[in-house]
């Protein structure tokens, strides 16, 4: 319950941004991404604690309002 966002950006908050605007959404698509964008030091702090990381980016597709 205590969990923010504390000026991060969700994509929740593009979608309401892009309601008021005149547009709605039809589909959210994730695309994965290669995940050397990793550094080595993370890597390594990951395989120790057994976190799994996955890079991508949403893709939004939309419709106008009439």
């Amino acid at each position: 319950m205590a969990e923010t966002h504390k000026g991060g950006i969700l994509i929740d908050d593009y979608l309401e941004i892009l309601n008021k605007t005149g547009w709605y959404h039809t589909h959210i698509i994730q695309a994965p991404l290669s995940s050397q964008r990793f550094s080595p030091v993370v890597v390594s702090a990951m395989q120790k604690k057994g976190i799994l990381g996955v890079i991508s980016r949403y893709v939004i597709v939309l419709g106008q309002n009439n």
